[in-house]
């Protein structure tokens, strides 16, 4: 196929290779060191920095009208970032979106009516701003000054939108900031295959009976008439607990990381423990009867991670240097279980008001989240408070 596309005029700008898609956006992808030459680094454009590169003043005025300065939790988000594009260029493994930029200088751009195939030429004066992934720009260039050299070869999508007016393109900073529905901290990190308590949840996901097929991944909150037992956040909780003691509900959204040879470990107590926890549940767990147990709750199981690492610790030693056969530590396992989860009375009552249950005006009982009410769980659980009636574990 025949490409009849004119070439760049190089001497006017930098080429940018991709695809028109309209009068006013181009789609391409630029290498590390045309980006940086294209796009400065944020940080240069405020405050003190701003007033001794004078020669960003233009771009550093364009872009205090259209995008929100490094602060608060972007600022706190761009060193994760850094270390994350430097992980990703390292391992190959991991995603970045494209950056949207902005100039209101119309570019030239020229279009192979065959192919689609088209470039567009950046003027060699010209600098674009970030209306969308600001903070990855800046993390770019921190990765640079972490990781000398090591980004040189990498590329990065860009969308360029061109030659519209300032209160157009902060329109479309709005758009890309508002228009979208932002998903939580914990239902991303519960789908971050490199963090190891979500690999450790899943693992366990698959090993356990009570568990396989039966985690949501979808919701924060189970419904009357899902089919899952528990989410993939709630069961991601309750690992950082079970690794972390019931501190964990601090850290619930945090990156784990645990070494390969204490996660082999580790996984095999986590199994033995969910499935002897799951076991003294004694089918409370089952989904249809959430609606009338708490057992699903997510502040219960980060209380069962907790308890399962309390009394793996007691077993194991401080350190967990003590040498127990598979056999002992399931059997030391079922009998913390039972003692503690298996004597619970889990219907929704009046009796989890000990733990910060309320009470609705309809009757319905609700529990707080794992932070709220986690620890206090944890407490009730390991005293006793919400032990079934004497009479009735008898009979049971």
């Amino acid at each position: 196929m025949q490409i009849n596309l004119p070439d760049p005029p190089l001497a006017d700008g930098f080429p940018v290779f991709g695809s028109s898609v309209d009068d006013h956006e181009f789609q391409g992808v630029l290498n590390h060191g045309l980006f940086k030459a294209m796009v400065p680094d944020p940080r240069r454009l405020e405050g003190t920095l701003a007033k001794y590169n004078t020669d960003l003043a233009p771009v550093a005025d364009l872009r205090a009208r259209v995008q929100r300065l490094i602060t608060g939790a972007k600022r706190r988000n761009v060193e994760p970032y850094a270390k994350y594009i430097i992980r990703k260029t390292k391992t190959g493994e991991g995603f970045t979106p494209q950056i949207v930029l902005w100039s209101p200088r119309k570019l030239r751009v020229e279009v192979d009516s065959q192919t689609g195939l088209a470039w567009a030429i950046v003027p060699h004066d010209l600098k674009l701003v970030a209306l969308d992934g600001d903070t990855q720009t800046t993390a770019r260039n921190l990765a640079e000054g972490l990781a000398p050299g090591l980004l040189d070869k990498t590329k990065v999508k860009v969308a360029i939108i061109h030659g519209i007016p300032e209160d157009d393109a902060a329109q479309v900073f709005s758009d890309c900031n508002s228009e979208g529905v932002k998903v939580t901290t914990s239902m991303a990190i519960g789908l971050d295959n490199r963090d190891d308590a979500t690999r450790l949840a899943k693992s366990i996901e698959k090993s356990v009976p009570a568990l396989s097929g039966l985690v949501n991944r979808q919701k924060r909150q189970l419904s009357k008439s899902d089919k899952e037992v528990v989410t993939i956040s709630a069961l991601r909780t309750s690992v950082v607990c079970f690794n972390q003691g019931i501190g964990g509900v601090q850290n619930q959204t945090k990156s784990v990381e645990i070494s390969e040879e204490d996660f082999i470990e580790q996984e095999f107590a986590a199994k033995a423990w969910y499935t002897a926890a799951t076991d003294a549940l004694n089918g409370a767990l089952a989904a249809h009867e959430r609606e009338y147990t708490f057992a699903s709750a997510p502040a219960v199981w980060a209380a069962i991670g907790a308890i399962g690492r309390d009394v793996w610790q007691e077993v194991a030693g401080e350190d967990f240097h003590n040498q127990l056969t598979p056999a002992a530590l399931e059997h030391a396992f079922h009998i913390a279980a039972q003692k503690h989860l298996g004597s619970v009375d889990w219907s929704r009552g009046n009796h989890w008001a000990a733990v910060g249950a309320k009470k609705s005006l309809t009757g319905a009982v609700t529990l707080g989240g794992p932070k709220e009410s986690g620890s206090l769980v944890y407490k009730a659980i390991k005293d006793g408070v919400l032990q079934k009636p004497t009479t009735e574990r008898v009979l049971a």
